[in-house]
């Protein structure tokens, strides 16, 4: 799953395991819960707060900045491949000693927003050879009535931008 959350400069990842009783058998899910990268109104603020700036001056440098829908900055589109690498990619897993091979992914979820997304693509690139399904939920998008960039496109642009993704 992916979605968004506070601004910070680095990808964090959760994992939890539920189990289930089916007949005698007990299975379970793991869940990847993976933050968005940097996004375009990020940088400064990021910066300032990490000076010890007061959360006035913070907020003012995100509505200085803000954009409607903030993409991925490179750093952040950096972040999510970085992330790919530690934890998904196959190459990870195959070292000699090694038997563990790539987590199966059966669904990736994201937010709506445009940052979201790109990190979710990038986190778990997928091919006609690893299809898997790719869906938004709104109820993912973080809310803020106040900064553009917690608003999102239209779903008319978003399936132009993201033809992989499903909006229903």
């Amino acid at each position: 799953v992916f979605s968004t959350g506070s601004p910070t400069t680095t990808i964090s990842s959760s994992m939890m395991t539920a189990a289930s009783v089916q007949g005698n058998t007990l299975t379970s899910k793991i869940l990847y819960i993976v933050r968005h990268g940097q996004a375009l109104h990020n940088p400064r603020a990021e910066a300032a707060k990490a000076k010890g700036c007061s959360m006035e001056e913070f907020f003012e440098l995100m509505r200085q900045d803000d954009v409607l829908d903030a993409e991925l900055t490179p750093l952040g589109r950096d972040q999510a491949k970085r992330c790919f690498h530690s934890y998904f990619a196959a190459d990870r897993f195959h070292h000699e000693k090694s038997t563990r091979r790539s987590p199966k992914v059966d669904l990736i979820v994201s937010s709506p927003l445009s940052r979201a997304i790109e990190t979710a693509n990038l986190v778990y690139p997928t091919t006609s050879s690893t299809p898997v399904p790719k869906i938004c939920i709104e109820d993912f998008r973080e809310v803020n009535g106040e900064l553009l960039n917690g608003k999102r496109r239209s779903k008319t642009e978003l399936l132009h931008l993201y033809p992989s993704w499903d909006f229903d």
